[in-house]
């Protein structure tokens, strides 16, 4: 004789009666909830952490930026005729954005070896000289710390497109952060 297996409407229920249903329902939608808020807030947090990490690093970046422009601004005040020098960082006074700043930094550059060259051969080229070094000097840190902050910037920009960061991304404004471009004139010194 054959065992008849049992119907799909002979199995056991899940829940005893309505009541417990909803209730185990429930339970599971709070959870749900839960843990939805909880990756939420944990992703506001994370953004916010690594948007200051490169604010950090970005305040030194200006920081360097700014004091090899306060030495080219001396150096221009020393020099007779120097207007394009001067122009440049007039112009730098004003700039507010990562570009902008990357582009005056590349037209100082470009006029500092142009003079650098002019002077080289001036008998006086000893009174100038120490503020060539000192610029070559923050240059050398400058590098590191442009690194630093591509670095942080890059990995800021590739958060806020990842799923579910970007959510939260899209609901703070958080846009995406510009990098400093000024590698290639810094690899042009000496």
């Amino acid at each position: 004789m054959r065992v008849r297996e049992p119907r799909l409407s002979g199995k056991k229920p899940y829940f005893k009666d309505r009541r417990s249903a909803v209730i185990s329902i429930a339970v599971v939608v709070f959870l749900l909830v839960l843990a939805v808020l909880g990756i939420d807030s944990n992703n506001v947090r994370r953004l916010g952490g690594y948007e200051r990490q490169a604010s950090l690093s970005r305040e030194t970046v200006e920081t360097q930026i700014s004091e090899r422009f306060q030495y080219a601004a001396t150096l221009a005040s020393l020099i007779e005729d120097q207007n394009t020098l001067q122009d440049v960082v007039t112009a730098y006074e004003t700039a507010d954005t990562v570009e902008k700043q990357s582009e005056l930094y590349r037209e100082l550059e470009d006029v500092l070896a142009v003079l650098q060259k002019e002077l080289y051969a001036h008998p006086s080229y000893n009174l100038y000289g120490p503020y060539f070094e000192k610029m070559y000097e923050i240059e050398g840190q400058l590098v590191d710390s442009i690194a630093e902050y591509n670095l942080h910037a890059d990995y800021f920009n590739r958060q806020i497109k990842a799923f579910p960061a970007n959510l939260v991304a899209k609901r703070n404004d958080l846009v995406e952060l510009p990098f400093y471009t000024v590698s290639s004139a810094l690899k042009s010194r000496p």
